[in-house]
Order: structure tokens, then C-alpha cells, then sequence
């Protein structure tokens, strides 16, 4: 997927849920993230991973969803469609 235009996305990278209290990488972003479904209040948004990395420090009790901080890109980039 993408990293989305709209409010509450502003084409930022990571969106978190709060009622989950996890945090989704949406250029990595796999069908199970299901970002679709996470209701426009439930949502927090932020752009760096130093901004991600500090979110997670607070202790507020936010955690980054493993599948798609696993690093393998959802979406096959144009490079490899030869």
C-alpha cells in the first residue's frame, strides 16, 4: 500500500491505532494492518521513525505490528516487474 492523502493521513508514513495502541508502517503496510477499518478518531499519525521511536519511549504502551515492520515491501516495486 501506500501512504494515504487524506485527513487523517496527510501522507505521513506510520498511522497508529489507539485502541490497540499499535503502530503500522504504511509503506510496508500488509492486508492484515487492516488501516482501512480503524475509525478516523482512533487514529494518530506521525512521519519519522525518531518521531515513531519516541511515541514508543513515553510508555504510553504503543507497539509497532509486526507484519509490516518486517521490512518486505506488500507492493512489488517497477524495478522487479522485468
Amino acid at each position: 500500500m501506500a501512504k494515504r492523502w487524506r485527513p487523517p493521513f496527510n501522507f505521513r508514513r506510520y498511522c497508529g491505532d489507539s485502541r490497540g495502541m499499535v503502530i503500522h508502517d504504511l509503506v510496508c503496510e500488509k492486508p492484515e494492518c487492516a488501516v482501512s477499518t480503524i475509525e478516523d478518531e482512533r487514529i494518530t499519525m506521525w512521519e519519522t521513525e525518531e518521531e515513531v521511536a519516541a511515541a514508543i519511549a513515553v510508555g504510553e504502551g504503543w507497539t509497532r505490528h509486526g507484519p509490516c515492520e518486517s521490512g518486505a515491501l506488500y507492493f512489488t516495486p517497477r524495478e522487479e516487474l522485468k
